[in-house]
């Protein structure tokens, strides 16, 4: 019970300034062999709080999925916030197949750590964690909280409008609902795009989580919102994406 409230707290703090274990510090790309980098700005109620940095890039015969995010103004940077995240795996008929994931976060000086490694041989993996070890039973439809986005843009590209997700996370695997909605037009930093809002079905609960997806960019998300009705509300927006080296924009305003 210790460990399930410290990591509550922990968690809630940075799921509410940073995304992290959601979906925002994740990117995807149709194409398997497109290295990008992606930035993006975290605000609370508006004001600017964090940034993200998420970099897919081959090393080897492996692709690595890489996330990083810190504390750039008021109380994140106060405390310090900062996370690392990365994913090791491989592509199979467009679908990332991950192999191994960490994670590492620190806020106000607490270290938190911990890891997944996958065997889709017996389709298990087994997790280490700060209470030691988990193995847990997975299904092809699991990721790891970094890599979920990669699975997400592979139903997307099916047309598939309502699905459900299992992501591993720590000692246990949580299954997630979404649903996909018509396509809209979408302002960002980088002009205007055509995107298509996924939101996570949460029954009797105030609190809501949406993101949009351009299909034009292989359905990498251009912005997150996460937020409790009557509460705060966080929002994550692509500032630069670069992929395959060129600068991406889009048109300069979308038509009323």
């Amino acid at each position: 019970m210790i460990h399930l409230t410290k990591r509550f707290k922990t968690r809630k703090f940075l799921v509410a300034t940073g995304f992290i274990g959601i979906c925002a510090c994740q990117a995807a790309l149709a194409d398997t062999d497109i290295p990008f980098e992606a930035v993006y700005e975290v605000t609370i109620n508006g004001k600017p709080r964090l940034e993200t940095r998420v970099s897919l890039s081959r090393q080897g015969e492996a692709w690595v999925l890489e996330s990083s995010s810190k504390g750039t103004r008021g109380m994140a940077k106060f405390l310090n916030v900062r996370s690392n995240e990365s994913s090791t795996g491989r592509w199979e008929n467009k679908r990332f197949v991950p192999n191994e994931f960490r994670f590492h976060s620190r806020l106000a000086g607490h270290n938190e750590r911990w890891s997944a490694s996958f065997d889709w041989t017996t389709n298990m993996v087994t997790t280490e964690h700060e209470d030691g070890e988990s193995i847990l039973a997975v299904t092809n439809r699991a990721s790891d909280p970094l890599s979920v986005t990669l699975f997400t843009r592979n139903l997307l590209e099916q047309g598939v409008q309502k699905f459900t997700l299992e992501m591993v996370d720590e000692d246990v695997i949580d299954h997630h609902d979404y649903l996909a909605g018509p396509v809209e037009q979408l302002h960002t930093p980088l002009g205007c795009f055509e995107v298509t809002p996924v939101k996570r079905i949460r029954i009797n609960s105030k609190r809501y989580t949406q993101a949009w997806y351009a299909k034009s960019l292989a359905f990498i998300p251009l912005q997150i919102r996460h937020g409790k009705k009557g509460g705060k509300e966080y929002k994550m927006r692509i500032t630069s994406l670069i992929m395959d080296g060129k600068e991406i924009s889009g048109t300069a305003d979308c038509p009323s």
